[in-house]
């Protein structure tokens, strides 16, 4: 009976809430903390770092802010700082007994610029930035991803996503998802593809800080597992971080690769400008 009813229940399943949070601050996201990067034991090394202290805090506010949320599956990736990131929201949130790592969710790796040369680094992805057609962005830094494998991986990640889900009894299942700054912002522009708004949903010259929340609702054909169309609800939002701003200076927080097309204004700010991981 019970596996009758979750096949009914993924055959009329027709939307997928998806609730996305980048990690908390991490050591290689403050300027000077190049002594602390963690590199994980992979091929090919990716940052691995843990949160600061700052960003232990972010966590805590963010775990607040969805503290009354409903989660029906909960991932992360499996890198410290989200892991740890997820764990905050799990401890806040009595829907989460537990939060699967998955790698598909991982940071886009930068290749011999992992953790090195944010110069290049930022010049590289303010070309990307550029091309409104990603599909002609396959150009790797050595050992790294193109923006083009990315977007592989993104759609892997939405495939087994739907396959999870499938097995959810509830007919609208809300997600939760703690990753990184570049994925998150491929992934924006992979489900803005399914939208009416254009690239980004028009939402692309946003800052997206650590910790920041994002929503999306992801509307399935009748009984079938395509998707039909994508609504964002909500993008990059740090406002649980408003009172921390205030108390803390977050000038350190602030991204060194700029891959989130900082407002004119943001960018004059005087700042010391890190990581985006």
């Amino acid at each position: 009976f019970s596996y009758q009813l979750v096949v009914i229940s993924a055959m009329s399943r027709k939307e997928i809430t998806l609730v996305c949070v980048r990690h908390g601050q991490a050591d290689h996201n403050v300027e000077g903390n190049e002594k602390l990067f963690k590199y994980t034991q992979d091929d090919i090394p990716v940052l691995d770092s843990h949160l600061t202290e700052l960003g232990k805090k972010e966590v805590v506010l963010v775990g607040k802010r969805l503290a009354a949320q409903t989660f029906d599956l909960s991932i992360s990736s499996d890198l410290e700082r989200a892991r740890d990131t997820a764990q905050a929201i799990a401890t806040q949130n009595e829907s989460i007994d537990k939060v699967v790592e998955w790698k598909n969710v991982r940071e886009r790796c930068l290749g011999i610029f992992e953790g090195k040369i944010p110069d290049l680094c930022r010049a590289q992805i303010t070309v990307e930035d550029a091309i409104e057609d990603r599909d002609l962005l396959t150009w790797r830094i050595p050992n790294g991803e193109s923006v083009v494998d990315l977007k592989h991986r993104i759609e892997e990640f939405l495939s087994q996503l739907i396959k999870e889900t499938s097995t959810i009894i509830s007919t609208d299942p809300r997600i939760l998802v703690v990753s990184h700054g570049l994925f998150l912002k491929e992934l924006h522009h992979v489900l803005s593809s399914y939208g009416t708004c254009g690239p980004m949903f028009g939402k692309g010259n946003i800052f997206h800080a650590n910790t920041a929340v994002s929503e999306y609702r992801i509307i399935f054909g009748e009984n079938t597992d395509d998707i039909e169309h994508v609504d964002c609800m909500l993008y990059a939002s740090g406002e649980h971080l408003a009172g921390l701003q205030k108390k803390e200076n977050r000038k350190a927080s602030f991204l060194l690769y700029n891959h989130c097309n900082l407002e004119e204004k943001e960018a004059k700010m005087k700042r010391k400008i890190t990581c985006p991981f």
